[in-house]
């Protein structure tokens, strides 16, 4: 098929303008390329953006990683927001990067993708436009060709709802919805109802903290497969995610592992006294963020019940024989990742069969590929949020369409998929929600060195100790490399550096410093014996 004459050439072309879209479009401009950002919706923030109607944020959402960790590296919250803002705060914090950096004006809003498909050594996206109807807006015939040397795909990976199947579900004379669909317990007319929770991830637990405290519901249950552990919103009086930190990170997990669920004991308890009996390791898990679900397990608001075995009628039989009657069931079972627009070749080279794993190097780009094509934000982060990693991506992308650096040979990187795979194998619990999960201070430093980017203790003395023992925030990949921020140590200092760690660096270092000294006696006790 040969490229249409009436497209339109772009530099880069960018699908999406959630926050990975919106970062990867900045990173681009400032290095001066041509931007275009396809957006299906009518406004930018994709999921945080409140819609009544179509993907999004849950009408009661907090974010639950710390405004430290989940913003832009070089546009920081404003001072006095609050640790964990609200989606409508997320939203208007989005927008206003949006329009500080003046993003608005290679944003083409209404957009939907039909096909990225590769014309020699172009990209051919083909287009068309959204006729928006209040709800999740309907295609018209109108459309448009686009031609660009690089693609950047910043979709989202939570594409296509996961809906689980239970024997007798069809018999089901209640309601059965995924949590894509709940917005509140009020907008959902699930007031005074009988709920059932399916799932235990942040999704779920929000959702049935939302039915037990504003729905006046008759029962809440939650139905958990595998168990869980809760993590609290805070640790010692700190956000829990700046207490991730390179010397964290350094410890062997099982270690790391040991050290925060015993942490999480002494806040919380153990999680078997609540009901949730985890069958993995805190660390082994995507957490579970949330101040609440504990306080309505204790007052018997919400209970904890293990995997369903069957369902008939309004009753649902669990598999440890306890049963209840449910007037509403909210699946919140997860997504699965989706790029229906890609040309299926291309969708053979990126996507594994039957499973949720993509073929990418670094969570980025396909070996067989290159570097023409980019995948941003397609990384679930393990503790911290995904816009620092979308961001060092698309910086990285930025450096690598100006020719600045290369990909690895492709064996090298096809070691490098094989090898990050086995990682996950070994540390994290099977399910089809880690098979993309990096920790993004690690992350992170990987990919800001291939840029000159990872801060290096040398060159920043006097916050060596922070960026040893701190999670300093997404502002310490801005301290030097492309386009590094002059605001980045200033806001670095504003980033909490908790109690817990520093005391425990020193006792560490003092251990060290008695071991070293020991040492050296006994060394001079020898030389004084041999002469």
């Amino acid at each position: 098929m040969s490229s249409d004459s009436s497209a339109k050439r772009r530099d880069v072309v960018v699908i999406g303008a959630g926050i990975s879209g919106l970062v990867a479009a900045k990173c681009l401009r400032e290095d001066g390329f041509d931007v275009i950002v396809l957006e299906r919706t009518g406004e930018v923030g994709g999921l945080w953006t409140y819609r009544e109607h179509d993907y999004g944020v849950m009408r009661f959402t907090h974010i639950n990683v710390s405004k430290h960790n989940y913003c832009f590296s070089d546009y920081p919250f404003p001072d006095d927001a609050a640790d964990f803002p609200h989606n409508k705060d997320m939203a208007k914090y989005i927008y206003d990067y949006t329009t500080h950096f003046k993003l608005e004006e290679v944003i083409q809003f209404n957009t939907k993708v039909l096909s990225v498909e590769r014309i020699g050594e172009d990209w051919q996206i083909t287009t068309c436009r959204m006729e928006e109807d209040g709800r999740t807006g309907k295609e018209t015939d109108e459309k448009q060709v686009f031609i660009a040397k690089n693609v950047a795909i910043a979709s989202g990976h939570h594409a296509i709802p996961t809906v689980a199947k239970f024997r007798g579900q069809e018999t089901f004379t209640g309601e059965i919805i995924h949590s894509v669909d709940y917005k509140d317990v009020i907008t959902n007319s699930f007031t005074g109802k009988r709920v059932l929770v399916v799932g235990i991830g942040n999704s779920a637990v929000d959702a049935a903290t939302n039915c037990a405290a504003a729905g006046r519901c008759k029962s809440v249950y939650v139905s958990t497969r595998s168990g869980a552990w809760i993590v609290p919103n805070y640790v010692f009086g700190h956000p829990v995610d700046v207490y991730a930190c390179r010397a964290f990170f350094m410890l062997p997990w099982r270690w790391a592992n040991f050290v925060f669920e015993n942490v999480i004991k002494l806040i919380s308890g153990n999680p078997k006294r609540w009901g949730l009996n985890p069958k993995m390791g805190a660390l082994q898990t995507q957490p579970t963020v949330s101040p609440t679900i504990i306080h309505h397990i204790q007052r018997k608001d919400i209970k904890i019940v293990p995997n369903i075995l069957r369902i008939e009628g309004k009753r649902v039989e669990f598999i440890n024989d306890e049963s209840a009657e449910f007037d509403v069931i909210i699946l919140c079972t997860g997504y699965k990742i989706g790029l229906p627009f890609l040309h299926q070749d291309i969708q053979n080279q990126v996507l594994e069969d039957n499973s949720n794993s993509l073929k990418l190097y670094k969570n980025a780009f396909n070996p067989d590929i290159g570097s023409s094509l980019a995948f941003i934000g397609f990384v679930q982060p393990a503790s911290g949020g995904i816009l620092t990693m979308s961001e060092i991506q698309s910086r990285w992308f930025s450096q690598l369409c100006k020719g600045t650096v290369k990909l690895p040979p492709k064996q090298q990187m096809l070691d490098n998929i094989k090898e990050e795979r086995n990682h996950v194998t070994e540390r994290y619990y099977k399910s089809d929600r880690h098979t993309i999960q990096r920790d993004p201070i690690t992350y992170n430093d990987e990919i800001a060195a291939l840029i000159g980017a990872k801060p290096e203790l040398w060159k920043h003395p006097w916050l060596a100790w922070r960026l040893m023992f701190s999670s300093c925030g997404a502002y310490q990949w801005r301290l030097q490399g492309p386009n590094k921020w002059s605001g980045a140590e200033e806001a670095v200092r504003k980033v909490p550096s908790t109690e817990m760690m520093n005391y425990s660096a020193i006792a560490l270092f003092t251990v060290l410093g008695f071991i070293v000294f020991y040492l050296l006696r006994f060394l001079f006790k020898v030389v004084d014996f041999l002469f």
